[in-house]
């Protein structure tokens, strides 16, 4: 009987052991982690602000604005090195630079709109945790502009094959001007837009101006490429013919 019980108690305690994460040897065993997601393959913040309560401005992003009287504001939800050259077609459409200086290429009536950007400024390839949806966008010196101004234009980059411009927004009557205006220069244009870039949910801060409805601007990757060939550049022909399309619709 003096034997059995040392057996009868490890047999036990061996279980025992391996449900509290201990080996057979007594070795601590931690229980498995969870994977990492794929930097950028997923917006890893619920909103704007929750972003910049973790990101560092002048490090990670830039955020910038420009005034004017124009009742169009143009905004760069995820310029900079997120969605790449949506910054330079919003500065050109704005008439002016983000940090208010001249155009390399001015518009020819010299007007300016109302501009906003949030730019990424990571290094290649860690931009897309900046991604925050329209939904959640809520930059709040963004909004404020927004709801003082009649007209919003919001300029995308959409993950889509082609050279084509998605328009879209809850403003269906400009956004029908825009698309003819853009047919006629020669692009190919899709409005409304898909329900995946519709850009009609109220919650989206395109819809958030003075009049509730705004244009959202889906362009696809080889269009703003051939928009804008080099970054912080001049438009190429072809953007210049985009440009002044999209500023004719908003004269």
């Amino acid at each position: 009987m003096d034997r059995r019980v040392p057996w009868m108690l490890s047999a036990v305690a061996v279980p025992l052991a391996l449900v509290a994460g201990y080996g057979l040897a007594g070795d601590r065993r931690e229980p498995p982690r969870q994977p990492l997601a794929a930097a950028g393959t997923v917006a890893e913040y619920p909103s704007m602000t929750a972003l910049r309560k973790v990101e560092k401005a002048g490090v990670a992003y830039d955020l910038g604005w420009t005034i004017s009287s124009s009742p169009l504001i143009v905004v760069a939800p995820h310029g900079g090195g997120i969605e790449l050259r949506t910054s330079e077609i919003t500065s050109a459409i704005a008439g002016v630079n983000i940090d208010g200086t001249p155009l390399d290429d001015p518009p020819a009536d010299g007007t300016q709109h109302t501009q906003c950007q949030f730019m990424g400024r990571l290094p290649a390839g860690q931009n897309g945790r900046l991604h925050v949806t329209s939904e959640h966008w809520d930059v709040e010196e963004c909004l404020i502009l927004i709801a003082q101004r009649t007209h919003a234009l919001s300029v995308h980059g959409a993950n889509k094959p082609g050279k084509v411009a998605y328009v879209g927004g809850r403003d269906t009557a400009t956004g029908a001007e825009l698309a003819a205006a853009l047919r006629v220069a020669g692009f190919t244009v899709v409005q409304p837009a898909p329900a995946d870039v519709a850009g009609t949910s109220i919650d989206n801060f395109v819809n958030k101006d003075a009049d509730g409805a705004g244009v959202q601007l889906e362009l696809t990757s080889d269009l703003r490429m051939e928009l804008f060939p080099t970054r912080a550049g001049s438009p190429s022909p072809r953007g210049r013919a985009f440009v002044d399309a999209v500023r004719a619709v908003y004269a």
